[in-house]
């Protein structure tokens, strides 16, 4: 059986990488979907202020996610170095190196998305006006953080395409999956760039991102946690 530097097979490598992913995945959704986009109203600055008031351990809550995600993909990137050297290791590097930016990013921006938890302490001894200016402030922070979440999204797009490379050319993954990643990868470089460069096409790459990235990714990590990697002896038996 064959194994890596980190003396586990290359299935059980596969098969705990997928686990860290399903964290990455379970982390993000919880704080992206499940608490901000709860909480937070882009559009009504004094609803938001009173949801995080009133809401303020399940704010808490999400953070711990966006918090468990980040180190998730650390860990992350670098077994799907020690997964994948073996392919091309330039390559290998390059998209160790790229998430890791990511997550570097990620974790510097964290401090955006804890920071509206300290504004709203004592929030209840404000006047009227100070409210008003409060939860303007706090739905900036917020929206500095997304920004600040996209530019991470530049660096995952780049891992992506690469790894997309990688999959494909790997023995241990139908080549669709890196097919797959790779569109992904298109996708969150259209969805980013059109944040920063033509934000009248930001509902549209968000959908296209949303299709691309969700369905790959989750097909992705099933694959790592259920089957892990092809069985060389199977595909050497269907080849002849």
């Amino acid at each position: 059986m064959k194994t890596n530097k980190l003396n586990l097979s290359t299935k059980a490598l596969a098969r705990t990488t997928g686990f860290f992913y399903l964290l990455i995945i379970t982390g993000g959704l919880m704080s992206g979907m499940f608490v901000r986009g709860t909480l937070i109203d882009p559009a009504n600055a004094e609803i938001t202020l009173n949801n995080l008031v009133e809401n303020e351990s399940l704010f808490r809550l999400g953070f711990l996610g966006d918090l468990i995600m980040v180190l998730s993909d650390v860990i992350v990137s670098v077994l799907f170095y020690f997964l994948l050297v073996n392919v091309h290791k330039g390559l290998a590097i390059f998209a160790a190196v790229f998430r890791l930016l990511q997550s570097t990013v990620l974790g510097a921006n964290l401090i955006n998305l804890f920071k509206p938890i300290l504004m709203i302490q004592g929030a209840d001894k404000l006047s009227t006006e100070q409210l008003t200016d409060l939860s303007s402030d706090v739905l900036t922070q917020i929206q500095v953080f997304d920004y600040g979440y996209l530019i991470s999204g530049v660096f995952f797009a780049i891992n992506c395409l690469l790894m997309g490379v990688l999959l494909y050319k790997s023995a241990d993954f139908p080549k669709i999956i890196g097919v797959m990643i790779f569109i992904a990868g298109l996708g969150y470089v259209f969805n980013s760039m059109a944040s920063f460069i033509a934000p009248s096409l930001i509902e549209i790459s968000t959908i296209v991102m949303l299709c691309t990235a969700v369905i790959s990714e989750l097909t992705f990590c099933a694959y790592l946690l259920i089957v892990g990697v092809r069985d060389k002896k199977k595909l050497v038996t269907t080849v002849a």
